[in-house]
């Protein structure tokens, strides 16, 4: 584990990750309650899933091939995407990031209310933690596209942040939705929910160039605050770390990321003979869309000042 200062500290992975009594909803007296016990199954089918991935098999052409060409279409089981869905949701619904956007939504509003004291206490973030796997589990079993990412020469990096737009709340979960999560230091997840998608395969897999990794561990670096996980490969800091603070993509988008999540997400085998293909853009499609927007808003902007 490395802190943004750069102090080192190295003990067995059981040492790290925990936050004591984040899951304990203490008001005191007979209201006092926990709900520790719901991410027992996701946590106890982990070793189970991790096997079952190593046996996918994925693309061996050269690097120099389109993404889309690394891609492989993979059978999902309905087992199988349980166990993905649980493994996701539980690691974003027990994210310090969600638990500090909790913090700061709850604060806001009792700020605005006049409470005092306006600052969010632990059992008021625990009781909105409570019902946010459940609901993340419903939507990622069912619905969106899974992409395992497999890396060979550079690790990934997990954080007490990575890159997703889940909210910190049960609303708001039929928009799409991206979730990065580095699973193992050879390992990846990409859940992809945007609007429009080939049902099947439902399952991808793709071998990922080094610097498609680079940009993975870079960004999780900026939704991280202060801690961040390696094995072997200790991670050069960048200031996005080192500056502090749970920050992140304008909405979550990046040309290049919504280039990458149309490649996973837009794949099928609808060609010729079930040839593979890629259907129309949709992220990368929404991004361009909206900074056109964005742009015309701020010159209506600059020329409504002109005019006052």
């Amino acid at each position: 584990m490395i802190r943004r200062d750069g102090q080192v500290r190295r003990a067995p992975p059981g040492a790290f990750g925990a936050v004591t009594n984040a899951h304990h909803v203490k008001l005191g007296g007979p209201f006092d309650s926990t709900f520790e016990p719901m991410f027992n199954t996701a946590d106890a089918q982990m070793s189970s899933l991790i096997d079952w991935i190593l046996t996918l098999d994925t693309a061996t052409g050269a690097s120099e091939q389109p993404r889309h060409e690394r891609i492989r279409a993979q059978e999902l089981p309905a087992e199988q995407n349980s166990q993905l869905a649980a493994a996701v949701s539980s690691l974003i619904a027990r994210s310090p990031r969600t638990r500090a956007s909790i913090r700061a939504t709850t604060t806001h509003w009792r700020q605005q209310m006049g409470v005092v004291p306006a600052e969010a206490r632990e059992p008021l973030i625990a009781m909105n933690q409570r019902g946010l796997y459940d609901a993340y589990y419903r939507m990622t079993e069912r619905s969106g596209r899974w992409a395992v990412l497999f890396s060979d020469a550079y690790e990934f990096i997990f954080g007490d942040g990575f890159l997703h737009d889940f909210p910190a709340s049960t609303d708001g979960l039929c928009a799409p939705r991206r979730a990065i999560v580095p699973l193992t230091p050879t390992i990846g997840i990409v859940y992809a929910y945007p609007r429009s998608y080939p049902t099947e395969p439902r399952l991808v897999t793709l071998r990922l160039e080094p610097a498609e990794v680079q940009f993975f561990n870079e960004a999780l670096q900026g939704y991280a605050n202060e801690f961040l996980f390696y094995r072997f490969q200790q991670p050069k800091l960048i200031s996005s770390f080192t500056d502090g603070g749970h920050r992140e993509f304008p909405y979550h988008r990046h040309e290049w990321l919504e280039e990458f999540l149309d490649d996973v997400s837009q794949y099928n085998l609808w060609g010729p003979g079930g040839t593979p293909g890629r259907c129309e853009s949709q992220f990368l499609r929404s991004f361009h869309e909206s900074t056109r927007f964005e742009a015309m808003l701020k010159q209506a902007k600059e020329k409504h000042s002109t005019n006052a």
